[in-house]
């Protein structure tokens, strides 16, 4: 008699293979997925991209479901992870702005001119130059990011001598490479820690914590909105360096140490204030037991001979004078440090706008409880860090959202953050999810907020309580768009917590009535489609139709029969119009508009009104660009003053 386990051998092996070849098919995929989003810069239809990133999650589940247990990398938290990075694909801005100009051309110029030019490198890419201290046109940065940019850069530039792009370094598709670039290197970042975190928590508990760490800090933000600043390519750097200095910290080879050493200094070239992060491991060789001399010369070298790279790079930019140019044009110079300002402050504070980093912080602390050295140098390197950061001139970063300047220590938060999350763990891991969701909501919506203004300008600072109030007011906007998806109870009792105006009762009534003319503040988005900007009439606010229908949206808590009054008149006196009013579909009425103000009633049956928001359609028999002969003014059927609504007795 044959065993069972033998015959289940050959079954097991079947679906490792299985598994094994849709694993490969899902990283092919996902590499298509990536092309095809540099290619929309040669015209390729974002749907491609999409597609990919499609069949590259569908590859990823039946990986994941073929496979025995363990047989290969690709699990369902990671496939979580993977499709959440292939799906946010699609949204990264894949054009070169701000600091990108700088790096870019720092790029471009030594590489297709030959030279240090840069002033038709600026040209080409329709910016202004940055000038030095001294006058002549410069980019300030370090080489870093150019560097990592670079096998992307001659990518595109390959594929725009076959024919895809003008082959001058400046066209769409260059930018897609190196914007697409950086998005890439931070979600590698982002496997990475995932792939440390695995180390010292549960599968469930990296995941979570990645998720956070990505979507509720600024991290988010300078990967899809902003991916040509250097942030995207200083985390993975940083991520890549204490990577190495974990795996290798065991040992005193300087081989190994200076593999550390060599990330080390990219970080640095990447964003020279991140040197302050090679404190880590150069502190835990000076602090160990015997002798780790060595260790520490192979550590510090690769350093040293990057930094004379560096150093070179800027005597040929700027000659003998360069370290003075260098220090006055990276505003370093004479600043005392704003601690208090860059942890707490409403101007970009770090623990205020991005909370998160409270909790990673506390995760050390935890962590110190049992082991001492290693949270110890986390909290050495984040101490120097906001020293330095505090200490340049803008220490809230310009136009930055959040204290983008610390994104270097993600990989350090991170670990802090699994800590504290693995403390609570005597509590169920779904409340410590949510509390981390809100947290992720809180910086999505903080990023509108901030991306469209609705609170200050980039540079500015955010008060609280007004940050507070344009988070529920786009909420609220978002709950509006969700109306008749969920269930009306649902609705309207989000809608009491996060606004609470109602046209009938609540703590905000309108009292009945819609001023057109005046959209009331506490309930916006009342006035939709088929209007134009509001007018005045001597002490008349109003709204003229647009085309031969207008909506409006009327917040209704309680479902009753209703008395609808419109205070209305003609849109062009010349042209009479019949005004037929529908809530919901269900026809309320019609009446003839006259040529001056006059308050028409319809009768709103109670099967039309529901709870919630209720469509109000004013149809028009005629407009006068369809029936007045040579007609070239403003398309109104009608202008209307105001709606009032009252429940019938």
């Amino acid at each position: 008699m044959v065993p069972s386990g033998a015959l289940d051998e050959p079954i097991l092996h079947d679906r490792s293979r299985l598994a094994r070849l849709a694993e490969r098919g899902f990283f092919a995929a996902a590499a298509a997925a990536w092309l095809l989003t540099v290619l929309r810069g040669a015209g390729a239809a974002e749907s491609w991209a999409a597609g990919a990133a499609a069949l590259a999650i569908a590859l990823g589940l039946f990986a994941v479901f073929a496979s025995p247990a363990g047989r290969v990398w690709l699990d369902g938290p990671r496939l979580v992870l993977a499709g959440a990075g292939l799906l946010a694909l699609g949204s990264v801005y894949l054009a070169v702005g701000g600091d990108g100009y700088e790096y870019y051309s720092l790029l471009r110029s030594p590489v297709l001119d030959g030279d240090l030019d840069f002033v038709n490198d600026f040209a080409g890419l329709g910016s202004r130059p940055v000038h030095s201290s001294r006058g002549e046109v410069t980019s300030r940065v370090a080489m870093g990011v150019s560097l990592f940019w670079a096998p992307h850069f001659l990518l595109a530039h390959l594929l725009a001598l076959a024919g895809l792009d003008r082959a001058d370094g400046f066209g769409p598709l260059y930018q897609a490479a190196v914007t697409a670039a950086s998005y890439v290197y931070a979600f590698a970042a982002l496997l990475i820690i995932e792939a440390l975190l695995r180390r010292r928590a549960s599968r469930a508990v990296a995941l979570v914590v990645v998720l956070a760490i990505w979507l509720a800090t600024p991290l988010h933000f300078y990967m899809t909105a902003n991916p040509s600043m250097s942030h995207g390519v200083s985390v993975f750097a940083a991520t890549a360096m204490i990577w190495l200095w974990l795996r290798l910290r065991e040992g005193t080879e300087p081989r190994s140490w200076a593999l550390v050493g060599l990330a080390g200094g990219l970080t640095a070239l990447v964003r020279p204030q991140d040197a302050v992060l090679l404190a880590i491991p150069a502190l835990d060789l000076v602090l160990r037991p015997g002798p780790a001399r060595r260790a520490l010369v192979g550590l510090l070298v690769p350093p040293a001979l990057l930094g004379i790279a560096q150093l070179l790079l800027w005597f040929a930019m700027y000659g003998p004078g360069f370290t003075t140019v260098v220090r006055e044009q990276n505003l370093v110079a004479g600043t005392s440090p704003h601690v208090m300002d860059f942890l707490f402050a409403a101007r970009h504070g770090m623990l205020t706008w991005t909370p998160l980093y409270a909790l990673a912080i506390a995760g050390w602390a935890a962590w110190a409880a049992r082991e001492r050295l290693v949270p110890g140098l986390f909290a050495t390197a984040f101490t120097l860090a906001v020293l330095v950061n505090s200490t340049t001139a803008d220490w809230w970063g310009s136009d930055s959202f959040g204290q983008r300047r610390m994104l270097a220590l993600t990989p350090l938060f991170a670990l802090g953050l699994a800590e504290i999350v693995e403390w609570f763990r005597r509590r169920p891991l779904v409340p410590i999810a949510a509390g981390l969701a809100l947290l992720v909501l809180w910086n999505l919506q903080f990023e509108y907020v901030y991306n469209a203004g609705l609170v200050a300008g980039k540079s500015q600072a955010v008060d609280l309580d007004r940050l507070l109030s344009a988070q529920v007011d786009v909420a609220h906007r978002r709950l509006v768009r969700w109306h008749g998806r969920i269930p009306a109870g649902v609705w309207v009792l989000a809608h009491d917590n996060l606004n609470g105006a109602w046209i009938d009762e609540g703590t905000r009534s309108l009292g009945g009535v819609v001023d057109l003319g005046r959209e009331p503040e506490d309930l916006p988005l009342v006035v939709g489609h088929g209007w134009y900007d509001p007018e005045d009439d001597g002490a008349v606010s109003y709204r003229l139709s647009k085309g031969w229908r207008s909506w409006l949206r009327v917040p209704v808590r309680t479902a009753t029969p209703a008395r609808l009054g419109i205070r209305a008149r003609r849109g062009t006196a010349a042209l009479p119009v019949r005004m037929r009013v529908e809530v919901n579909g269900a026809t309320a009425g019609e009446a003839d508009l006259s040529v001056d103000w006059t308050e028409l009633a319809f009768a709103v049956p109670g099967d039309a009104v529901r709870r919630g928001l209720n469509d109000v359609a004013l149809v028009f028999s005629a407009t006068p660009r369809r029936d007045i002969a040579g007609y070239h003014g403003k398309d109104a059927a009608a202008a209307v003053d105001l709606l009032r609504w009252e429940r019938a007795p």
